[in-house]
């Protein structure tokens, strides 16, 4: 059977048998990949360094019938300042596991990829940046590239358009942003800051956040996000 090359992040590990890991690789050319990594528990296994959380690198596959094996990966980075800093950590690990739900076999997850390297490289190596608020810019990029970005300038629900002046509504079950005449009981209030947030991470990017107030809407995108993968995620129980 032939091998297969290609870049990618470890995103989840289960230990399996005594010395075996079960990894799951977010690839940008194949989406998620479920590999075997045979005996890298052993202290001298050669595929040790490469079989942990967050390592990014060129992954070399065997593949079989059954399931890959992964053969060697020539390692990019490994993200080490993450396990110095428990929140940091558990924000990064929120990220992986949110990429591990969204990402499909067999499927391209190029943007994804991206940005869940660029979102670990903010939380490992950019002190300036706030990991919550961070992290609540990358559920919201993330809901973008899974093809959820949430309406903001017109009612999701009636698509009358929205002057957002004074605030408006948010209907996550909806899509985004309400009129006054389609609320709900779980419609919440979100200032004009927090609109313009949203507006200006959607057209820039994931960039270091820090003293925006995102923090205040982690709850919020969290259940957005979660709701649509359908994929409750612990780490994210854990924050803020």
């Amino acid at each position: 059977m032939p091998s297969v090359t290609t870049r990618g992040v470890v995103v989840r590990l289960v230990n399996y048998r005594d010395h075996d890991r079960m990894l799951t690789l977010l690839s940008p050319q194949l989406g998620r990949v479920d590999a075997l990594s045979r005996g890298c528990r052993r202290p001298r296994s050669a595929l040790l360094a490469a079989s942990e959380l967050f390592v990014s690198g060129e992954f070399v596959l065997f593949q079989s019938r059954e399931h890959a094996a992964l053969t060697s990966c020539q390692i990019d980075d490994t993200f080490y300042p993450l396990r110095l800093e428990p929140y940091r950590l558990t924000c990064a690990s929120y990220m992986a596991s949110l990429c591990a739900a969204a990402a499909q076999p067999g499927q391209e997850a190029r943007q994804l990829y991206e940005l869940l390297l660029r979102g670990l490289y903010y939380l490992a190596y950019d002190p300036q940046a706030d990991p919550l608020e961070t992290t609540t810019a990358f559920l919201l990029l993330l809901a973008d590239v899974s093809g959820y970005r949430p309406r903001l300038s017109r009612c999701a629900s009636c698509r009358t358009p929205l002057d957002v002046g004074a605030g408006a509504l948010w209907d996550g079950a909806a899509g985004g942003l309400c009129c006054p005449a389609c609320r709900t009981r779980e419609s919440a209030r979100l200032s004009q800051e927090q609109i313009a947030w949203m507006c200006g991470v959607l057209r820039g990017g994931l960039t270091p956040q820090k003293n925006t107030g995102a923090g205040s809407m982690f709850d919020l995108l969290r259940r957005y996000v979660e709701d649509r993968l359908e994929t409750p995620v612990r780490a994210g129980r854990l924050l803020p």
